[in-house]
């Protein structure tokens, strides 16, 4: 009961907010068309004193040559659009895998892009959204809690050690080089498919045991069959071997420990080997223009630094997540607090370290400008071209038919929220798609007019 509530609390909230956003940007796009019909009417009567008044109203989008403060027009066509790709990945892998009963679970796909490009920072912060909103609101089950919750860990250790070996330098060395060896490709395959395997299955075999279940090696039944049983005589076998060497109860708790890292570890080899692939890939063909500034530093070869309100944000994420955990004996009750608390651990050292050993908000604030107006730069031209004004009011229409065709449900239906949230889900899930694709297109185009 208390899940079904705060989901339909979340629902309302997000059939709130997509009202409000559909309104909005309804608005918006208006007021732009007013801007427009202003200033075609000034250009007819030009004077000295109105100009500069004008210049100042004219509307700044992603392909504006001057982008409006460099926090913004980050926040909203850098950061957001790569976080908008990872959550959208990382569902679609899921529900795929789901479908399909796949022995992969590719739910890490997206955080592995945003790692990538983003640091570990962000990559937990679109690991936590992914996980324990995104993922929690659309699951198709009952249980969703204990499915999803918990899991959250695992997600956010692989993010940081995603994030951090990309920080690395042999990282940059192996996406500068455009045709890298075969012995290359290996090495990223290896530590960040493998390596982060080892790295997951620590937390992963805790969490298992504080919900005292079996793991689900795979979706698909028939392979899980097998492998259960196949464990459960790995787990016998290391049961007597062990015991002979620490005794009965120590035996078995090791034996259980071992057999269960093992498993987990085999089954994460595959699924997080795919996903870091998957990510590559998506971020070498998709936006190449976001690797060259995050990844390659752009001109000055400095990749940017991460802010230190990013532990603070993620903090914030967490908190309820660590209340429902610590809350219920489902999670094991309180004897495994301190796994749920280790999160905190690593918030609070990321704080302090960003806060008195990390760059001075001079210095980001900087970056950050001129990091915008490269981005502005490089794709002004794309924004002239004629498909791109043909989308823009297209999908301006689609948004005002479909607040239409939302306005009508609370005369259709009692519970009206969940159709319509679900219904919300799925207009701006393709718009977004469409948004993602235009901005991949024109990264591309401006990297390939650059490179000729």
């Amino acid at each position: 009961m208390p899940e079904d509530f705060g989901k339909d609390m979340l629902m309302l909230g997000g059939t709130i907010a997509g009202f409000v956003a559909a309104m909005l940007t309804v608005m918006e796009k208006l007021l732009d068309i007013s801007s427009r019909f202003t200033g075609k009417k000034e250009q007819k009567s030009p004077s000295p004193t109105e100009r500069p008044a004008a210049s100042a109203s004219s509307p700044i989008d992603f392909f504006s040559s001057k982008p409006f403060r460099g926090t913004s027009y980050l926040l909203l066509y850098e950061t957001g659009v790569i976080v908008a790709a990872g959550l959208l990945l990382n569902y679609v892998g899921l529900t795929l895998s789901r479908h399909l009963e796949s022995i992969l679970f590719l739910d890490m796909t997206g955080t592995a892009l945003v790692a990538f490009l983003l640091g570990p920072w962000w990559g937990a912060i679109a690991a936590l959204l992914s996980n324990s909103v995104v993922n929690w609101l659309l699951y198709p089950e009952a249980g969703a809690d204990v499915v999803i919750f918990p899991w959250s860990l695992v997600n956010i250790v692989g993010a940081c050690y995603w994030g951090w070996m990309a920080r690395q330098v042999g990282f940059q060395k192996y996406l500068r080089t455009g045709r890298s060896s075969a012995f290359s490709h290996a090495w990223f395959l290896y530590i960040f498919g493998v390596g982060g395997a080892i790295v997951m299955s620590l937390p992963g075999t805790f969490v298992q045991a504080a919900l005292h279940e079996q793991t689900t090696f795979a979706l698909n039944p028939e392979v899980a069959e097998s492998v259960s049983q196949r464990v459960l005589q790995w787990e016998q076998t290391a049961h007597l071997y062990l015991e002979s060497f620490f005794g009965l109860t120590w035996g078995e708790s090791l034996s259980w420990w071992s057999v269960n890292w093992f498993q987990n570890f085999i089954r994460y080899v595959p699924d997080k080997t795919m996903s870091a692939a998957i990510a590559l890939v998506v971020l070498k063909y998709g936006y190449p223009l976001f690797e060259r500034e995050l990844i390659h530093g752009g001109p000055e070869g400095a990749r940017p630094n991460d802010e230190r309100i990013l532990p603070l944000v993620l903090g914030l994420l967490y908190a309820p997540s660590f209340a429902t955990l610590i809350s219920s004996e489902t999670y094991g009750g309180t004897a495994y607090w301190p796994l749920w608390a280790l999160p905190w651990l690593l918030i609070l050292a990321g704080y302090f370290r960003l806060r008195y050993w990390g760059p001075g908000e001079a210095a980001l604030r900087t970056a950050r400008l001129q990091r915008a107006e490269r981005y502005a730069r490089a794709l002004k031209a794309i924004g002239r071209e004629p498909s791109h004004e043909f989308c823009k009011r297209l999908t301006f229409m689609t948004l005002i038919a479909s607040l239409l065709f939302a306005l009508c449900l609370p005369i259709l239906l009692t519970d009206f929220y969940r159709a319509t949230f679900k219904f919300f889900c799925v207009v701006y899930g393709f718009l977004l798609v469409v948004h993602l694709l235009r901005i991949s297109i024109a990264q591309n185009i401006s990297i390939a007019r650059a490179n000729d």
